[in-house]
């Protein structure tokens, strides 16, 4: 599970920030290329990138190579959860993560 290598504070910095938790709710999505997300988001290559490494150096996306272009997509489906549930407060969430070490 994502929480269990990067760490529940480390997740919650990454989404502090309002940039990258756009991104984020982007690649919850579908997986974009770097100028996809610039299309769909209207903000500039270098501020996009740089946003891009804090995520994958923190391990919340992660890239292929398509052709020429580098492909983003969220790394862990737990994480997708939570974006879900941070966005419709008030719905109940089942469970967050359905991995087996969480099964308790």
């Amino acid at each position: 599970m994502l929480l269990n290598k990067i760490g529940e504070a480390n997740i919650y910095k990454m989404l502090s920030d309002e940039t990258r938790l756009k991104i984020l709710k982007l690649l919850s999505s579908e997986s974009l290329s770097v100028s996809g997300i610039i299309n769909k988001m209207g903000m500039d290559q270098p501020l996009i990138s740089h946003k891009l490494k804090d995520l994958r150096e923190n391990g919340l996306v992660i890239s292929y190579r398509s052709g020429k272009n580098i492909i983003y997509k969220i790394s862990d489906d737990s994480l997708r959860n939570l974006l879900r549930a941070g966005s419709e407060p008030g719905k109940k969430i089942e469970r967050i993560c359905k991995c087996a070490e969480c099964d308790e």
